[in-house]
């Protein structure tokens, strides 16, 4: 177990998911996913670091697309059609899964570590 990196108690078991720094569960908020120094600086996450704490959820979102837009050329005979009926399919699936990137970045979920 860590120590609490702002008030040095031996019970720094949990994560703040802003600083990334051991936090006790007297140093974090009521819903235990930042501390308190991050709660009153209103701590944002950037583009950068928001995209690379949800890899497996991007890299799971350009799986989709790919797959949903490029088999085209591989199987013979589809309608013209084809192509603009699974972009904007692509399209739909990518706006939830963008939404939820965007409010996990201003409300995220709880630390279970």
């Amino acid at each position: 177990m860590a120590s609490c990196e702002f008030c040095s108690s031996k019970f720094g078991d949990r994560r703040c998911y802003f600083c990334r720094k051991h936090v006790c569960t007297s140093c974090m908020t009521d819903d235990r996913t930042r501390c308190k120094k991050c709660y009153i600086s209103k701590a944002k996450l950037g583009w950068k670091t928001l995209i690379k704490r949800n890899k497996i959820i991007i890299g799971f979102v350009a799986f989709v697309w790919f797959y949903a837009v490029f088999p085209g050329p591989l199987i013979p005979g589809l309608h013209s059609g084809y192509y603009v009926v699974f972009v904007i399919a692509a399209i739909v699936c990518m706006i939830p899964l963008c939404l939820m990137l965007f409010f996990w970045s201003r409300y995220p979920p709880a630390s279970d570590v």
